[in-house]
């Protein structure tokens, strides 16, 4: 009875062992699955698949999409031109990041809770932080600050900057020559303002649904 016990227990210890991710420290690859990097990860592009890859420190790209991503027409996740973003499954999450999220060019990823920097261009589905770049900037879910020539969210929370600044779903302030959103709550300043209320120079504003 005790072998069997002890055996079903190793069992059980083994599937659980199985379920857990590898742990590299303090420097290895983005460009593998099912893993956990605490330090830097390092890579040359972006990864596309689900592959349940987290880096808690520095992520650092090099030379990164962001020449391409500068002349993107349009968001990946825009379901207007029949793109679809779904939710992954929770043990199936795409990359991630905790930290620093640093591209020569500029990146892609799915997930950065801290800061983002781009030189050209970047996109990045779910933000919590700050994402700052020279071009282009998107972002699916933005909380926090976006900073770029052209700054775009789907659903921005916080401060949005830029020369052009839009958002499907606005709840904060807008800052730049053209700023506009669709669904607005908050404050826009800039030489024009367009809200699904009014259109304004230098300062719109809406706080009422």
């Amino acid at each position: 009875m005790r072998i069997f016990l002890l055996s079903l227990m190793m069992l059980v210890f083994l599937q659980v062992q199985g379920q857990h991710r590898k742990t590299y420290f303090p420097l290895w690859t983005y460009h593998q699955s099912d893993i956990r990097i605490y330090g830097v990860g390092v890579g040359w592009l972006p990864i596309y698949e689900t592959v349940n890859t987290t880096t808690t420190g520095l992520r650092l790209e090099v030379p990164g999409p962001g020449l391409f991503l500068a002349f993107i027409p349009r968001a990946p996740w825009d379901t207007a031109h029949g793109n679809t973003n779904p939710a992954p499954p929770a043990n199936k999450q795409p990359e991630k990041v905790n930290g620093l999220n640093l591209s020569a060019l500029g990146s892609m990823c799915y997930r950065v809770n801290g800061i983002s920097l781009g030189a050209i261009g970047q996109i990045n589905w779910r933000v919590n932080g700050i994402s700052v770049s020279g071009g282009m900037n998107i972002a699916e879910k933005h909380n926090g600050i976006q900073v770029a020539a052209a700054s775009l969210s789907e659903e921005m929370h916080g401060l949005q900057i830029g020369i052009s600044v839009a958002s499907e779903t606005m709840r904060g302030i807008q800052i730049g020559f053209m700023t506009s959103s669709k669904n607005t709550r908050g404050l826009q300043f800039g030489l024009w303002n367009k809200n699904e209320k009014r259109k304004l120079p230098f300062i719109n504003w809406n706080f009422k649904s």
